[in-house]
């Protein structure tokens, strides 16, 4: 138990963000040279901007050079560097078919998933559509568009291992399971199973296994296990106190070992999840061994074992609202993020004090994801200013390690990390950019 010390504050470096448009222009011959504008800012102290001139080189004129200006220094590598952070931008970008369809359609992403084979991404909108695109022909677009599976805006969206179905979220209470074979036209799809059961907005989901079962979270304060072939619920959660739920992450209980509050004040170790024993109802399947962790609108995360179905771990945060929450058991790590922009990570094999805290301003954290080895572990991060990051959390402490440049201040509000380290960012511009 316990709290959450002041954050560390990490410096913002940023390019501005049609800086690749400027390069394009000049080595096209449009025009001669061009500046951009880079910036860095920290907190409580006066911000730094200066200019990058882009101009062609005068012996091979399909080379454009980059010379720093004001104080900025440029080397040239794999990739644009700004003192120690390195600057990337997306090897591949999908902006919304919707903004061609229709521009008075709301094209702001709520909710963006990609399939385990790397096949297709699905992405959800703030009206309720879903539509799959496919990532390995990117310029034929293979296309299903729901219209409107859900009553009011996507809340969550999860490929099953197949990477041909996809179960759906969204704020109107309601989750479905859509097929997701893909077709070389705009066809519409409809659910084959809806689940039924939370009373208040459905926020994340996690697919457990092979995906026989799925998990639910909602703001009624609940997480909810259910049965895929019936549609039913088979166990219902409860937070501490009822407080609502925001996000949920699920993973193999690994080396984690929990600490229950005791009445003498003191915490003290329970076994490890996995070495539980429970009824288990003949519908689940594999839930023994998992862990799920909970953030909290009441400041603080909850951990459940999914056999046992106990509460095993509860920790305050803190006066701030959890917004966002990761695990790795490969990596020990848990990620939460706050929605005035703290992120705390804790090693889970000692949950009863983080590891670290840190802040670049406090712009809400809308998502989280963990990459790297065991030894250098990573944390992407996604923010409603629109400056989505790689911090890097392990050796070295807490440190900017990547700027991920594309969106022009418009919310990051989910983040995907394949298994190859590939970063997904998707938001309010309508657009998902791929990095790495």
């Amino acid at each position: 138990m316990g709290t959450v010390a002041n954050p560390i504050f990490l410096p913002i470096a940023t390019v501005q963000h049609d800086f690749e448009t400027v390069v394009t222009d000049v080595r096209e011959g449009t025009v001669p040279f061009e500046d951009f504008w880079i910036s860095c800012y920290h907190q409580n102290e006066p911000s730094v901007h200066g200019k990058v001139r882009a101009e062609l080189d005068e012996k091979d004129r399909h080379l454009v050079l980059l010379k720093g200006r004001d104080g900025v220094q440029i080397e040239r590598g794999d990739q644009l560097s700004i003192t120690k952070t390195r600057v990337v931008v997306p090897n591949r970008t999908y902006v919304s078919p919707k903004i061609n369809l229709n521009p008075r359609v709301p094209t702001q992403i709520t909710a963006f998933d990609i399939s385990p084979d790397g096949s297709q991404t699905a992405t959800g909108y703030d009206d309720g559509t879903v539509i799959f695109e496919s990532t390995s022909v990117p310029t034929k677009k293979y296309q299903n568009m729901t219209s409107r599976v859900h009553a009011a805006y996507i809340s969550s969206l999860r490929f099953f291992p197949s990477s041909r179905v996809l179960l759906t979220a969204g704020a109107d209470f309601k989750l479905h399971i859509l097929p997701a074979e893909q077709a070389e036209a705009v066809v519409p799809v409809s659910p084959v199973r809806t689940l039924m059961g939370h009373t208040r907005v459905v926020t994340d989901t996690a697919i457990v296994s092979k995906g026989r079962n799925v998990l639910s979270s909602a703001k009624d304060g609940t997480i909810r296990l259910w049965d895929v072939s019936s549609g039913r619920s088979i166990k219902t959660l409860s937070s501490a106190r009822w407080a609502g739920i925001n996000a949920i992450s699920l993973g193999e209980s690994g080396n984690s070992v929990f600490v229950q509050p005791h009445p003498d004040g003191e915490d003290h170790p329970t076994v490890s999840p996995s070495q539980a024993s429970t009824f288990i109802d003949p519908r689940e399947v594999e839930t023994t061994g998992k862990v799920v962790f909970a953030a909290l609108q009441n400041g603080s995360f909850e951990v459940f074992d999914l056999g046992t179905k106990n509460s095993v771990h509860k920790y305050e945060v803190g006066k701030r609202v959890l917004n966002a929450i990761s695990y790795s058991a490969v990596h020990d790590l848990l990620v939460t993020g706050s929605t005035d922009g703290v992120v705390t990570v804790f090693d889970t094999r000692h949950l009863s004090t983080p590891l670290t805290s840190f802040a670049r301003n406090r712009a809400s954290i809308e998502d989280l994801g963990i990459r790297g080895h065991t030894t250098d572990a990573e944390v992407v991060v996604g923010t409603e200013d629109g400056l989505p990051y790689v911090a890097g959390v392990r050796p070295d402490g807490p440190q900017v390690h990547t700027e991920l440049i594309g969106p022009d201040c418009d919310a990051v509000r989910m983040v995907r990390v394949t298994e190859n380290g590939a970063i997904w960012t998707a938001g309010d511009d309508g657009t998902v950019r791929k990095y790495f």
